[in-house]
């Protein structure tokens, strides 16, 4: 019994072991991580981004009511069965009345091909914006292994320090001290280098996030380690104003999204005044008397609008189109001052990280002379970690200037209504 027992309860641990190991097993780890370009992973959005193909339902939406528009109505099925002496002098109908749109049915048409229109650019403008969105978050990720880079070679400096301070003569006044400082500045960035860590791994989920791809276990990085190397941004080259400008009205998804509101707006003011022109009627079908008289019967009729001439509506089509030219015009001024505002932040932020490039090679020299001149004894140890600490602000600065120059690209990128600037177009 005892054996039965210990058997049962063997049984039962591994069981619920496993079952507490599953979860885990299901969870990202850098075993299935997968670091991919910023091309490719743009391209892994648009085939599987969850939110991109819910807006693509729109399109056979759109699709729809452009036949639905065009359909043609129903005809109706109409009897007259006379009964009792009156049916003896005249004659009952069975037979069907087909109503026929004078003029309406073309204009709903063509207002739905305008709205189908304005449908696909919208798409494409998701499409287009989940691009940047994946630019930016792509970036996102970068500075944040950049940081941990940073923090890395901070903490290979740092134990450097450490083992200069130690090979100190022990009878030196500041032997111990600058022992203390340099062993707890080491540990200090051990925690700073873990918290690093964590950022990382939250820059990582959040690109996914962005990606959105459905039952993918993947988890997805950046190719790159840092934003440092040059061959990131070898394409963020420009043509001059003008020629953006050109671009602009050319490739951007919401001018051509208003241009379409317009013509809707236009369309739906025919509609509306169409709806004054009378609807025929035409009907025929079997007569037949009760003394067995046979034949047949024709008819015709109109739909007149003489009590009320659809004037509200006809109103309204024409006031919406004015706001559809003003929303275009507005789009249209307000895109050729923010990429004139864009361009010179942009401009000014690549001409930023060219001076802080400059700035760090000296600060690296500056640097590499302070610990030279503390390993002869020189200076102390605390002159050599203000110096480092004047070098780490600097990385800190050439990484925000960083994150402006390539923010203001991005920004530039989506007031052109481009994903990239090296791609070819027609100028």
């Amino acid at each position: 019994m005892k054996r039965f027992t210990l058997a049962v309860l063997i049984v039962l641990y591994l069981g619920l072991g496993a079952f507490a190991a599953d979860p885990c097993s299901k969870m990202p780890s850098a075993s299935n991580m997968n670091k991919i370009s910023l091309e490719d992973a743009m391209n892994l959005a648009l085939e599987g981004n969850i939110e991109l193909q819910e807006q693509r339902k729109n399109l056979g939406i759109s699709q729809n009511d452009v036949k639905r528009a065009n359909a043609l109505r129903n005809p109706q099925f109409q009897s007259n069965l006379l009964m009792g002496p009156i049916a003896r002098g005249n004659s009952s109908q069975v037979g069907i009345t087909l109503p026929v749109e004078i003029t309406k049915r073309g204009a709903r048409k063509k207002a739905a091909q305008a709205e189908l229109s304005y449908t696909q650019n919208k798409i494409k403008d998701y499409e287009f914006k989940l691009k940047l969105r994946v630019r930016t978050s792509y970036f996102n990720l970068l500075v944040e292994k950049s940081e941990l880079r940073i923090l890395l070679e901070r903490k290979e400096l740092l134990e450097e320090l450490l083992e200069i301070a130690k090979k100190q003569p022990k009878d030196s006044p500041n032997y111990e001290i600058d022992i203390l400082q340099a062993d707890m500045k080491l540990k200090k960035q051990l925690v700073k280098i873990n918290q690093s860590k964590a950022d990382i791994r939250t820059a990582q989920y959040n690109f996914n996030k962005v990606l959105n791809l459905a039952n993918n276990p993947t988890l997805y990085d950046a190719k790159e380690d840092s934003v440092f190397n040059k061959a990131f941004f070898t394409q963020l080259e420009l043509p001059d104003y003008n020629e953006l400008e050109s671009v602009a009205f050319k490739n951007r998804y919401d001018i051509k999204m208003a241009e379409d509101k317009v013509e809707k707006a236009k369309r739906d003011i025919t509609v509306a005044v169409r709806q004054r022109v009378p609807d025929l009627y035409v009907s025929g079908g079997y007569a037949f008397a009760h003394d067995g008289t046979s034949g047949a019967y024709v008819g015709a009729g109109l739909d007149i609008p003489a009590l009320y001439l659809y004037n509200p509506e006809i109103k309204n089509a024409k006031l919406e189109y004015e706001k559809a030219q003003l929303e275009y015009n507005s789009i249209v001024n307000i895109t050729k001052n923010v990429i004139h505002t864009n361009y010179d932040k942009f401009i000014m932020a690549q001409e930023n990280v060219e001076h802080y490039r400059d700035i760090l090679d000296e600060s690296r020299e500056i640097l590499n002379l302070s610990k030279q001149r503390y390993q002869k004894g020189k200076t102390t140890l605390t002159n050599l970690i203000v110096v480092e600490h004047s070098h780490q602000e600097l990385l800190n600065e050439f990484l925000d200037a960083m994150q402006v120059y390539y923010n203001s690209y991005i920004a530039l990128l989506q007031e052109v209504g481009l994903d990239n600037f090296t791609i070819d177009v027609d100028l």
